[in-house]
């Protein structure tokens, strides 16, 4: 993606007030945001798909153990 600012764009924005400016860049953050959101579901959609991701059991149990480990190690 190839980023550049569009004239139109620039001259636009200098026809804004000072709160009008600050109500578009928090539009534009809020746009950015979600796509991030989207982007990083995305990832962890194909974690799970392809078995990178441990399920909520396979925790539970790893943890468990760990605690077992944990109490017999400082006894």
């Amino acid at each position: 993606m190839e980023k550049t600012l569009d004239k139109e764009l620039i001259s636009h924005l200098l026809m804004l007030e000072k709160d009008q400016q600050e109500d578009v860049l928090g539009y534009i953050k809020k746009i950015l945001s979600g796509k991030e959101m989207d982007r990083r579901a995305g990832v962890s959609e194909q974690s799970i798909a392809e078995g990178k991701v441990k399920t909520f059991d396979q925790f539970n149990s790893s943890f468990e153990n760990w605690k077992k480990q944990k109490r017999t190690a400082t006894r």
